[in-house]
């Protein structure tokens, strides 16, 4: 309660005085016993004086009574909300996750805790009690090798009044715990110094602190110690860092010259469209795989990467960095380059080894004949026969090498229009002669021309069937089927621009092939069958491959295979044939090739035909018999050259010249190449008609006949 007021201190000096006055004339009164008042009015006076002061302090008596209880209520009613103000201070203070303290520093130096909660006491491992009596047991707990600092940046904070901040170890509960303490300082006007802090436990923080750099450096280590090159770049693509292996991998010697430059200043400019457009992409999708690029080293090299890379994401899932992993490629597409090298090598060691067992067996067959002629030339029927049957077998040696060419090098098609149906009938028909497989033939109705060369085309069929057949024990239906396929771009590997072409699909239920061996039946000389020579699907593929197609294989095993052999098709109007001429006129013919017994046999079948024959062994001699032939007045009708002379002039520059000096002479060319473009575009050449070797008599006088020389 408080001490009164100016106006209740009046009140009760004026109520003493009138209970003195009254107590005064009481005291006479008594004195004077009965005695009367000899002057009635001085009493009478006196009595109203009395009453009216009694009335006066009655009055002056409840007012203060009410006073008193209202400022009795007002105090009460603020000890209420102080005692509930204390209340939420204390659960605010019991709330909050740190300690909270109140320490003077007297003028003398003394220390004494004035508030502490509960939470610092459990930081320091102390009771209140014992805190608040000795506030040197909280300093105590402080670790030697800390309190120097503490010490330093309190006085630092005392010299410059800024806020305390200090971070340290203390020991609580035989443990050891991370504080981080701030406080400021009010100095009071006694001279004492009141300082108010918050202590906070860090030890968990600091623990986590020690986790991410342990963390760091492990990521750090590992990054370095990476074969792959790590690029961790922003959203814009713009590089903030990269490992060892990176800077390598670009060609740098300094992070420096890398770290603030942009990705795309590393891709090549032949891959820069894809790359944007991968690098938008990964934004939704959030990471890339095994994306192939061409970038280029700091020196401007191209080199060709796998690049795989993911976003970086904070905690809400927003993305802030990209990281992306670069493996040079180059390495592994040498071993892959190697590899194949060796597979070819391996190829080409079943491809000799095959074409000697198979010439052995012809040539066999030749000598033989030939030897068992010799001995029987006394019975000339019997002879002839025998001659026959060696010229047959020679026969199969010329097949053997025109599959042989076709593989290598493609045998150069000479394309024509061709309508296909009837062409894959009859070459399907042939090619079952002598099995007990048939055919059945499904061609749209209106189907496309094929643009092919019809042998080969034919050889490409006759392969297909007889292997099909061959897949059924030479017993079963082979299904062949032919439509238009307007093909569109990208679509197929193999046909990657697309267009139109004629599909021949050939499907047989014989034993299949096994999924390891897919991928090398069009392999030379590669069979899994006791019977072929492993050529015919090598060459197939070859062929069709030159005429700008592909063929598709699918196969299930125990259920059997379907090859698609896809064509293009004719644009061009079907060529004219040739028209053949009989043989009747003598002919004056140079027969120019670089072998001697090509030349020996030529002029032989050309002697025996009718006509004069000379013979050169290179263009340089053929040019010059020309011109002393033209000079004397005997030209030559005829020429026959041969394509390719090792060390020499060849044909194609020979026919220029001699053109230059008989224009209206008629040319031959002849090779063993049947893939060279000058033999199936001959006439663009400057020839008049081709003739491929080996070749017989009769192919010889057919070719002089077709193109009217004779």
């Amino acid at each position: 309660m408080s001490a009164p007021g100016p106006r209740e201190s009046d009140l009760l000096r004026e109520l003493a005085a009138a209970r003195t006055e009254c107590e005064h004339h009481r005291a006479v009164a008594t004195q004077l016993g009965r005695k009367a008042l000899t002057d009635s009015q001085d009493y009478a006076r006196l009595i109203g004086s009395l009453r009216e002061t009694e009335a006066e302090l009655r009055r002056s008596r409840a007012d203060l009574e009410l006073d008193v209880a209202r400022r009795t209520a007002e105090l009460t009613l603020a000890n209420q909300e102080l005692s509930a103000v204390k209340r939420r201070y204390e659960d605010l203070v019991r709330r909050i996750p740190h300690g909270v303290y109140t320490l003077r520093i007297t003028s003398a130096g003394e220390r004494r805790f004035e508030y502490v909660s509960a939470h610092l006491c459990e930081l320091v491992g102390c009771e209140p009690e014992q805190v608040m009596a000795d506030a040197d047991v909280v300093f105590a707990g402080v670790h030697p090798d800390d309190m120097a600092d503490l010490l330093r940046l309190n006085a630092a904070s005392v010299q410059d009044g800024n806020v305390l901040a200090w971070e340290g170890r203390v020991t609580a509960g035989g443990g050891e715990r991370w504080l981080r303490l701030e406080a400021d300082q009010t100095t009071l006007p006694d001279g004492d110094v009141l300082w108010s802090g918050v202590a906070a436990d860090i030890t968990e923080f600091r623990r986590a602190q020690d986790r991410l750099r342990e963390s760091e450096e492990l990521y750090r280590r590992l990054n370095e110690l990476a074969p792959n090159a790590i690029t961790v770049c922003d959203l814009e693509g713009c590089i903030r860092m990269l490992n060892a292996a990176a800077l390598s991998l670009f060609g740098a010697n300094d992070a420096s010259a890398v770290i603030g430059s942009s990705i795309w200043d590393w891709v090549a400019a032949g891959s820069g469209a894809q790359a944007r457009q991968k690098f938008t992409e990964l934004m939704t999708v959030s990471r890339l795989r095994g994306l192939e690029l061409e970038l280029q080293r700091a020196d401007g090299a191209a080199f060709v990467a796998r690049v795989d890379a993911s976003l970086v994401c904070d905690e809400q899932g927003r993305p802030r960095l990209v990281m992306i992993v670069t493996n040079d490629e180059t390495p592994r597409r040498q071993l892959e380059s190697e590899r194949l090298r060796l597979q070819k090598l391996e190829a080409v060691g079943t491809l000799a080894g095959g074409l000697a067992h198979d010439f052995n067996n012809l040539l066999q067959g030749v000598f033989g004949y030939i030897s068992l002629a010799r001995l029987k030339l006394a019975d000339p029927a019997a002879a002839a026969e025998l001659l026959q049957h060696a010229e047959k077998a020679t026969g199969q040696a010329v097949n053997l090498t025109s599959q042989l060419l076709t593989f290598a090098k493609g045998g150069k098609p000479q394309k024509t229009r061709l309508a296909l149906p009837a062409v894959v009938e009859r070459a399907a028909h042939f090619a079952l002669s002598g099995s007990a497989t048939v055919c059945i033939l499904d061609a749209q109705v209106d189907l496309w021309d094929a643009d092919a060369d019809e042998g080969q085309a034919v050889q490409v069929i006759q392969n297909i069937v007889m292997n099909a057949s061959q897949a059924m024990q030479q017993s079963g239906i082979v299904g062949i089927s032919l439509r238009n396929v307007d093909l569109p771009p990208l679509q197929d590997e193999a046909l990657p621009d697309g267009g139109r072409f004629v599909a021949i699909t050939f499907s047989d239920s014989g034993i299949g092939i096994a999924a390891p061996y897919l991928g090398r039946i069009f392999d030379p000389y590669f069979t899994t069958k006791q019977r072929g020579s492993g050529l015919g699907l090598a060459t197939a593929w070859s062929i069709v491959a030159r005429h700008g197609g592909t063929i598709r294989v699918e196969s299930t095993p125990g259920m059997g295979s379907t090859f698609e052999v896809l064509l293009p098709a004719a644009t061009a109007a079907a060529a004219t044939p040739p028209v053949e001429v009989p043989a009747g006129r003598r002919c004056r013919v140079l027969v120019m090739d670089d072998e001697e017994l090509v030349r020996e046999v030529a002029v032989a079948m050309l002697g025996s035909l009718g006509h004069l024959v000379d013979e050169a062994v290179d263009g340089d001699e053929a040019v010059r018999r020309v011109e002393c032939a033209f000079a004397a007045g005997h030209p030559y009708d005829i020429v026959i050259l041969d394509l390719t002379v090792r060390g020499g002039m060849g044909g194609e520059e020979a026919i220029g010249r001699i053109r230059s000096v008989a224009p209206g002479i008629r040319a031959v060319v002849s090779s063993g190449y049947s893939d060279s473009a000058v033999m199936a575009d001959f006439r663009a050449h400057g020839f008049d008609a081709f003739l491929n070797k080996p070749y017989t008599i009769e192919a010889l006088s057919a070719c002089l006949a077709a193109g009217q020389f004779v």
